[in-house]
């Protein structure tokens, strides 16, 4: 009996000293690992990573991933669209970031021209009048268009880029042209007609009335609209934004109900403006 006692003492007694050991001394196991590098997109768009791994990373956002070069300079090659960009960072066996903050220049146009438009190259977008809309240019130096439209007419604005932020300010939207009927007695004009300089196709017709406001009709005039006609000594106000017109040089003629026509040639039209047609513009 007083043996099972002692050895019972015994087990208790190793068991206090392994707690107590325990208790008192902390095992620290060191884990030997690759550095990280850290890619953060602030160039306020989208990226493509293409070096040194292939990854897109959306704007404000990151990634990472341990590179196999832990000691010295690493290329980050990126594509912003067309555009390509490289930021340089040196491993020193450790964890690293890099910035992406490398951007092309951005182009702010400003939609002034008192209406609606419809920018048609080289993006595809409406503005308000008064408001704005950004994009990243076809290029980062040089000269490109942008192609707008103002109701049906198309209009251009070129600009010209210095790999620098741009703003542009479009002013210029379809014209109000007056027309002043001064041919003379009796004539009386049913029909408007423009066409570019030089080409073979008029576009206009029948002087009408339709939503409470000013057209030209193809062809025949429409049923169930109000026909108008310009006698002598009146005049009239057209929107060429209901006309799909393109430029700012036109053709112009006048044909009256019993069919003479009165026409003035490479009439430049770049704002409001009055046109008044006389006798000497009889073809």
């Amino acid at each position: 009996m007083k043996k099972i006692i002692s050895f019972f003492y015994i087990v208790m007694l190793i068991s206090l000293v392994s707690c107590d050991t325990l208790t008192k001394y902390t095992v620290r196991i060191s884990v030997d690992r690759h550095p990280t590098l850290i890619i953060v997109n602030q160039t306020g768009h989208p990226v493509v990573v293409t070096a040194p791994l292939s990854s897109n990373i959306n704007r404000d956002t990151s990634i990472q991933f341990q590179p196999t070069e832990i000691n010295g300079i690493i290329n980050v090659n990126y594509i912003i669209e067309q555009f390509e960009f490289t930021e340089q960072v040196t491993m020193n066996n450790e964890d690293t970031t890099v910035i992406l903050m490398r951007r092309p220049p951005t182009v702010t146009v400003i939609n002034q021209t008192g209406r609606r438009i419809t920018i048609n190259s080289p993006i595809l977008t409406d503005i308000d009048n008064g408001a704005k809309t950004q994009f990243l240019p076809p290029l980062l130096a040089g000269d490109f268009n942008i192609t707008y439209s103002c109701g049906l007419m198309e209009l251009t604005e070129q600009v010209n880029m210095r790999n620098q932020d741009t703003t542009v300010n479009l002013t210029v939207g379809a014209p109000t042209l007056t027309i002043v009927n001064n041919t003379g007695a009796g004539n009386n004009v049913n029909i408007i007609q423009f066409r570019t300089p030089g080409s073979v196709a008029w576009i206009g017709g029948n002087i009408i009335i339709s939503d409470n406001e000013l057209h030209l009709a193809e062809g025949a005039a429409l049923t169930g609209v109000t026909t108008q006609v310009l006698t002598n000594n009146e005049m009239l106000s057209l929107w060429l934004g209901n006309l799909r017109l393109s430029g700012n040089a036109f053709d112009i003629r006048l044909q009256t109900t019993n069919g003479i026509i009165f026409q003035r040639d490479n009439v430049r039209i770049t704002s409001d403006m009055t046109l008044t047609f006389s006798i000497n513009d009889r073809r």
